[in-house]
């Protein structure tokens, strides 16, 4: 009979699979787990009861939601819930909700008409009531159309916080909320697209409203009005399932989504408080390949409102909101002039001889200036004076006599030069075109449709050069997002884009050099829907069938409208999951939902490999990966959250070797996760959908931190003192501002104390104190009690009928039973944490006990001793056994002295005892924690015994 010890010395190998358990021949298989279950493990070796989590609240309504991480800097932070066609914010982990106050807009619907609206109008521009119930503004590009509305705030209402609620149905305006008629003290000026928006500040008495739009076309606002009280809830246009296939991609203050059969959309924060969610719509592009069909397109004015007709059936219902590029044969532009320094766009001149260089202008309306007609030679920009007119004129000539020149001619009135009134004029060039680009606003037949002008018609002539944008509910839109080397890409539909050099919202085809807008096709697989865009050394795309680099000649060149390709260096294919970035590797759910792979830049082979990270432990996603969530600090660890409603959490470090995964349960199903960064953890949220007094809720529950849950009894015994130093030799226990429980040798409570400077003082002199951290939050779901000495615990209707168990003035308080939202403890206490219990289990592979065979698998062993090296673990903290159902408790007798059941072990580590346990061929160590008590596993040392007589004699 050999006698063998065997040192598990690092629990950071993790769950390997049933099918490698006896895969001895792999050193880390030693150091592995069969189970591993809400054991959190460290990179650096030692494992943990997991944290327990705290409740934050419900998702709306208790449905499905899913959150989508705000980080403008690591202190400046928000999660955006998204449920079912709604929006959420949670600031400070508290939804922002808007108080009551009687303020009112007056007439802010318009259902009928703009009474109580002020018209402060600039020259040539209107503001009128639009059949829909809409407030339409329409300017001239150079003068607004404006409303105001004095608001008036009642003395209780006045220094509190209001907010206006703006739903803009086209175009764009700009607001001004302040003191007085364009005062903007309340909420600087700022432009406001297509959407909702909610807007929030203070007014210190009546508050001023002022809406303006430069636009030639109608801009239409759909209602204004101040928020009613309760939580703020921005409308959304995603349903509840195609939630998950949301992406984003965040700069500044602005998110871009993109989400699977969805026009893209922005949220975008204004301050704290105030939030809007906007459509995505560049006005320049990006277009398809131009027609090369026989259809002929007319529109029916050069700017404004116009109607597009087609030469032949075309148009369908889904090209609504799809932009247009009608390409003219010649150059008219016109302009409305009501002010100085206004002038038209220029057209552009060129040719030989009086016929090919010939301009015409019109100038009508009623005004009183002087109208210059301007020329730059070679290029927009060194403008000179030609003529002057102070008259209408009609279909004045004018030829350069500049053969073989390029010249750019405008009209307008130059600074000093207005008096009043407005100046139409009209310009006109049979040679060379102009680009006009139309947004279609309304479908009226396979013929005709409504549609707003971006930018001007170069005429009104039919015509067969046009491009359709890439980009409605005809061509599809998107399906991934994110930002890198300075520009927006978007990628989905067989395609990529890439906007102008830090541009986000320009396609402009015509911006020259390398900034320029980049377009591509992949032309290969399945790739309808791309799953990710991750920005990495190179810029990847997950498709459904392949990974693909999106790269230059040179490694170190950006990418570029001539310098760009597209290249699969692997073609494992992803699931419909978002991708994440861990430094210079990226990480994706493979295309089967069951595996996790990275994928990163290897320098011999010059580009991108790929390798299973889940090839020891291939059943952690055999439910199907839904989420991934980052958390970076204490350690790196990637959520996977699991169709099953647990999580696959694996700890990963590239320099230490570390690729251990664990396993994460709690009484109900894990459903999202979402992470923040923190200073020195970072803020770790689940979605739980949990089952409550008979009821479906969804609970927003946060990680605590490993910080909150460490620290073991310290016993001062020594001269009578008030004044406890918690520290020896000076090695510290705990951190200033730790609150501890102190109590006597019979375990009666003295009291609270806050460490400081190093020590607590009592109120009254000691020779004998055991001293406990009073909180550990070990609980799920839970609230924590912090105030008078109190044993009536309230505020946990979320538990409503549920077991909770209690940490309290640092001891286990057992289990209650939650009615009428609280509980009654079993004695007083300043310091509790109250929630759900839950176990964590681990159990060792196959014990390999080396004899002089080589190995001692198929060989009878039996168990006979164990020891633990621990720290912060409480003293029936552990048990242990050779499975799950034949379990002891750490000895209560150590070196001769019974221990305090309620103490900590600040450190321990004691000769191997007892292990009781059979013979077996499968010999296992299965070892126990229960919250809330802590626990903190070092290394474990396995006392076994070896029959190999017994294995011999084996029928």
């Amino acid at each position: 009979m050999a006698k063998q010890n065997l040192a598990l010395h690092s629990f950071n190998r993790g769950i390997i699979s049933r099918l490698g358990l006896a895969r001895q021949d792999l050193d880390r298989v030693a150091l592995s787990a069969a189970i591993q279950n809400n054991f959190m493990a460290r990179t650096l070796g030692s494992m943990m009861l997991r944290p327990g989590y705290a409740y934050i609240g419900t998702t709306n309504d208790n449905t499905i939601a899913y959150h989508v991480p705000f980080v403008y800097s690591n202190t400046d932070t928000a999660i955006l819930e998204l449920t079912d066609e709604g929006m959420r914010v949670r600031v400070s982990e508290a939804i922002i909700s808007r108080g009551s106050v009687s303020s009112a807009v007056t007439n802010g619907t318009f259902d009928t008409d703009l009474t109580g609206w002020t018209d402060s109008d600039e020259s040539g521009t209107t503001s009128t009531w639009a059949t829909g119930g809409y407030m339409s503004l329409v300017g001239t590009g150079f003068n607004a159309a404006i409303r105001s509305q004095e608001v008036t705030v009642a003395g209780a209402d006045q220094n509190d916080e209001h907010a206006l609620r703006i739903v803009i149905t086209r175009g764009e305006v700009i607001l001004r909320v302040g003191t007085s008629a364009g005062d903007d003290s309340y909420i600087t000026e700022t432009t406001l697209t297509e959407g909702t928006h909610s807007l929030a500040f203070t007014p210190t008495g009546n508050f001023f409203i002022q809406v303006k739009s430069y636009t030639k076309y109608a801009t239409l606002i759909d209602s204004i009005a101040v928020e009613a009280a309760g939580e703020l809830e921005l409308p959304t246009p995603w349903i509840e399932d195609d939630l998950f296939m949301v992406r984003y991609e965040q700069s500044a203050d602005v998110v871009y989504l993109a989400c699977v059969g969805y026009q893209q959309y922005k949220i975008e924060r204004r301050a704290t408080r105030s939030w809007s969610v906007v459509t995505y719509q560049p006005n320049d592009g990006p277009f398809r390949a131009i027609n090369i069909s026989p259809v002929r397109l007319t529109p029916s004015a050069l700017t404004g409102d116009i109607t597009v007709t087609s030469s032949a059936p075309f148009f369908k219902a889904t090209h609504v909101g799809g932009l247009f590029r009608l390409d003219s044969s010649g150059q008219n532009v016109s302009a409305s002039l009501s002010g100085a320094d206004q002038f038209s766009d220029p057209v552009r001149v060129v040719g030989v001889g009086t016929t090919s260089r010939r301009i015409t202008y019109t100038i009508s309306g009623t005004w009183t200036a002087t109208v210059t007609l301007q020329r730059s030679i070679g290029d927009v920009g060194a403008w000179t004076d030609v003529t002057t007119h102070t008259v209408n004129v009609t279909n004045t000539t004018y030829d350069d006599g500049l053969d073989n020149q390029i010249i750019y001619y405008r009209l307008g009135i130059k600074t000093g030069n207005y008096t009043s009134g407005t100046a139409v004029i009209a310009l006109s060039y049979g040679g060379g075109s102009i680009s006009g680009v139309a947004r279609i606003t309304a479908f009226s037949s396979s013929t005709s449709v409504s549609a707003i002008v971006l930018a001007p018609m170069g005429n009104t002539d039919a015509t067969d050069n046009w491009y359709e944008g890439e980009w409605s509910d005809r061509r599809g839109y998107p399906s991934a997002v994110c930002l890198y080397e300075g520009r927006l890409w978007w990628a989905g539909k067989s395609k990529v884009w890439g906007s102008i050099s830090d541009a986000y919202e320009s396609f402009d085809d015509t911006e020259e050099g390398d900034s320029g807008p980049i377009v591509r096709t992949i032309g290969q697989g399945p790739v309808d829907v791309i799953n990710w865009l991750l920005p990495l050394k190179r810029l990847l795309l997950g498709a459904q069938g392949a990974e693909w680099a999106a790269r230059s000649s040179s490694l170190d060149e950006p990418l570029s409208q001539s310098n760009f390709n597209l290249k699969d260096p692997s073609n494992q294919g992803s699931a419909a999951v978002g991708a994440l970035k861990v430094d210079k590797a990226g990480v994706f759910v493979h295309k089967s939902t069951t595996r996790l792979f990275q994928t990163g830049y290897v320098l011999e082979d010059d580009d991108f490999n790929s390798d299973d990270l889940t090839k020891l432990f291939p059943e952690m996603g055999a439910s199907g990966i839904k989420r991934l969530g980052l958390q970076r600090q204490p350690d790196t660890r990637i959520h996977c959250v699991l169709n099953n409603g647990t999580v696959g959490v694996l700890i990963l470090d590239d320099l230490e070797n570390v690729k251990c995964w664990v396993t994460v349960t709690t009484d109900g199903e894990i459903e999202d996760v979402v992470v923040l960064p923190g200073t020195t953890e970072d803020a770790v949220y689940y979605q739980v959908k949990r089952t409550i007094n008979s009821s479906t809720v969804r609970y927003l529950e946060r990680w605590s931190m490993e910080s909150e849950n460490v620290g073991g009894t310290y016993i001062y015994d020594g001269a009578s003192a008030t004044t406890i130093p918690v520290y020896v030799n000076d090695k510290r226990y705990y951190e200033d501002g730790v609150v501890l429980t102190a109590r006597t040798a019979a375990g009666v409570k003295i009291g609270n104390y806050t460490v400081a400077d190093g020590a607590i003082t009592l109120g009254a002199p000691v020779t004998y104190a055991s001293l406990t951290p009073a909180l550990f939050r070990l609980v799920d779901s839970h609230i924590v009690y912090s105030g008078a000495s109190t044993a009536s615990m309230t505020g946990l209707s979320h538990l409503e009928g549920e077991t909770v168990t209690v940490w309290g003035d640092g001891k286990d308080l057992g289990t209650y039973t939650v009615t009428s939202g609280a509980i009654t403890l079993s004695e007083a206490v300043e310091k509790a944490c109250i929630g759900l219990p839950y176990t964590a289990r681990y159990q060792s592979v196959k014990l390999n006990m080396i004899d002089r065979t080589g190995t001692s698998l198929g060989q009878m062993k039996k168990v006979n001793g164990l020891g633990v090296i621990l720290v912060d673990t409480h003293a029936q903290g552990l048990r242990y056994g050779q499975d799950f159902d034949n379990m002891d408790d750490m000895p209560l007798v150590e070196d001769g002295a019974d221990v305090d059941e309620d103490s900590i072990w600040e450190e321990y580590e004691q000769d191997v005892f007892e292990f009781d346990s059979d013979w077996q061929v499968d010999s296992r160590v299965c070892i126990e924690a229960a919250s809330p008590r802590p626990c903190n596993i070092l290394a474990m040392i396995i006392s076994a015994d070896l029959n190999e007589k017994i294995s011999r004699d084996r029928p």
